[in-house]
């Protein structure tokens, strides 16, 4: 039984943080496209953070929404990032910006047709461009960044990311536009198991937020997102609570008051000779 209840306890922790992507977003210049997003979650999918952006007024007021997408993307792997790298120096100083450990991605395709729709919304040009490579376009533009996959674990990870890192900020500096929007997530798929994760579920993401001194207006933006609170109640543990209250604990109880029911019979030959019940009944 108790083998049974660990069992049961760990399954759900285990699908609370299979099929999730991190999804960070930034800008250039304060934007109330990021800004209008939600500064705290308890459970959400990344499709409604993409369909909070595209049915935003201000979705078509930028130069240009640059979607960065990686597969395999971890939450661990922002948390290792050195506080000098491009994306933490990035997030340190955009004046808007958002950051979620642990958003539910149901497929794949969420980011592209995301890039699709905003294109067909805004009359803007869909690009692609290859990490590493430089584009010259001066027009309105989605520009969508597939990053490389990131399938190893362990300690490679942690590397692979910092060269990553490094690949993305020649990319992101090769573009010519002054006011964007950064938009970086990942996909996972549902059966991926995030041991770093699940080795510290109750840990935030890296806070990337650089620990300098900055404007309030600043530190309330940078400080509302994820990376600096922990996430209590997250789907896996209230799981947890329920199938411990209304399942484990019941047959705990039943089972303990079956044993206690439970009497030994009397045996015959423990009686002493010449014993008469009803004889002693009447006494």
């Amino acid at each position: 039984m108790t083998r049974l209840a660990l069992l049961l306890a760990c399954s759900p922790l285990a699908l609370a943080f299979s099929n999730t992507a991190p999804f960070i977003a930034w800008s250039s210049h304060s934007s109330s496209l990021i800004d209008r997003l939600p500064s705290a979650i308890d459970t959400l999918h990344s499709k409604s953070l993409f369909d909070t952006i595209l049915l935003n007024d201000d979705v078509c007021n930028h130069q240009a929404i640059v979607l960065v997408h990686q597969p395999g993307l971890h939450a661990s792997d922002l948390r290792q990032l050195s506080k000098s790298s491009h994306i933490a120096r990035s997030l340190s100083s955009a004046p808007s910006t958002r950051q979620y450990a642990y958003p539910l991605s149901t497929s794949d395709e969420e980011p592209f047709e995301f890039a699709q729709s905003v294109s067909k919304k805004c009359q803007s040009r869909l690009v692609n461009v290859r990490p590493g490579h430089s584009y010259s376009g001066s027009e309105k533009s989605i520009v969508v960044v597939n990053m490389p996959g990131i399938a190893m674990e362990g300690s490679h990870r942690k590397d692979v990311m910092a060269e990553h890192d490094a690949l993305l900020s020649t990319t992101l500096d090769s573009l010519p536009f002054s006011n964007r929007v950064i938009i970086y997530t990942g996909s996972a798929s549902i059966l991926s198991k995030r041991q770093e994760d699940l080795a510290t579920p109750d840990r935030p993401v890296l806070d990337l937020a650089s620990s300098s001194a900055s404007s309030p207006s600043t530190m309330a933006t940078n400080k509302s997102g994820i990376l600096h609170r922990y996430q209590l109640l997250t789907p896996g543990l209230i799981m947890v609570l329920l199938i411990v209250l209304f399942i484990f604990l019941p047959i705990l109880y039943f089972g303990i008051s079956a044993l206690a029911s439970i009497q030994s019979p009397l045996r015959l030959d423990a009686l002493p000779k010449g014993y008469n019940a009803s004889e002693r009944k009447n006494q």
